[in-house]
């Protein structure tokens, strides 16, 4: 049930990365925060910590990659898909503001959400 719902959180989150990717500072914040579900999708349970700073490294790694330009991999770059995932030019603090901010962000959110799932079911009752 936890993947359904983080593989359409990272559909949702594609659609709108698609949408806003012209906005440099939305498209690289929604850029990273479907790295941290797409983490979290493929190592459903590994200690939340890890899904903390593993996809902020792999953004600040592909961040960096940019300022790499040999033939091959801007070759690659070419590619409208590969382009999306290894970006196409370095642009310095703003990217790397956004990616902590959205990982940030998404690491508390989807805490919040984990500790609601899983109080207890009496705690969820109303009583009249």
């Amino acid at each position: 049930m936890k993947r359904i719902i983080i593989g359409m959180t990272c559909i949702l989150i594609i659609m709108l990365g698609l949408t806003f990717r012209s906005i440099p500072f939305i498209g690289d914040f929604l850029w990273a925060v479907l790295i941290f579900f797409l983490f979290s999708f493929v190592f459903l349970h590994v200690p939340r910590l890890y899904k903390l700073w593993i996809p902020l490294l792999f953004c600040y790694v592909i961040e960096f990659s940019q300022l790499y330009h040999a033939p091959w991999i801007n070759m690659l770059r070419e590619d409208a898909f590969l382009q999306l995932i290894l970006g196409h030019g370095f642009f310095g603090v703003s990217d790397l503001v956004a990616y902590t901010l959205a990982i940030v962000i998404s690491y508390i959110v989807s805490g919040l959400i984990k500790q609601r799932w899983e109080s207890k079911p009496q705690d969820n009752i109303i009583e009249i």
